[in-house]
C-alpha cells in the first residue's frame, strides 16, 4: 500500500492480504503519516512493516511535535508487531532521533545515495 492508495472494499483487501501472507508474502504500508496511510488502517490490516514518511522525518531535530509523531507511530508499530523504517535520512542530526527513539531500519541519503544494482550473474 502506498498514499496514493484508497481502500475500498476493506474486507476483500484484507481477506486478500491473509492469503498473499499463507503464500509467504509480508505486507508493507509506505509512507505512514502521509496520504492514506493512516492509523486506523494500520489497526486493520496489521503491516509486517511500517515506512515512516520523510515528512515525519524532516527538520525532526527542530520540531518537537515530529519527535512526539515518532514516538506515537513507533508504539502503534510496537503494538501491531510491525517492524519500522524511516525514510529519507539526509543528516546526522536526524540520525540521532531515530537512533535515541531505537527505530528498527532507515534509509537515506544519509547513509548512501540509490545506486543501480549490477547483475552479477552471467547470462
Amino acid at each position: 500500500m502506498t498514499e496514493n492508495d484508497s481502500i475500498d472494499g476493506l474486507k476483500n483487501f484484507i481477506y486478500n492480504l491473509k492469503m498473499l501472507r499463507l503464500m509467504g508474502f509480508r505486507i508493507a504500508m509506505d509512507d505512514t503519516g502521509a496520504g492514506y496511510s493512516s492509523l486506523s488502517i494500520i489497526s486493520e490490516i496489521m503491516p509486517d512493516i511500517i515506512k515512516i514518511d520523510r515528512s515525519v522525518i524532516q527538520n525532526i531535530v527542530k520540531n518537537s511535535i515530529k519527535e512526539s509523531m515518532l514516538k506515537g507511530l513507533l508504539l502503534i508499530a510496537r503494538e501491531a508487531g510491525s517492524l519500522v523504517v524511516a525514510e529519507g535520512i539526509e543528516n546526522e542530526d536526524e540520525a540521532s532521533v531515530l537512533t535515541r527513539n531505537n527505530v528498527d531500519l532507515a534509509q537515506g541519503y544519509f547513509y548512501a545515495r540509490p545506486s543501480v544494482l549490477i547483475n552479477s550473474i552471467a547470462t
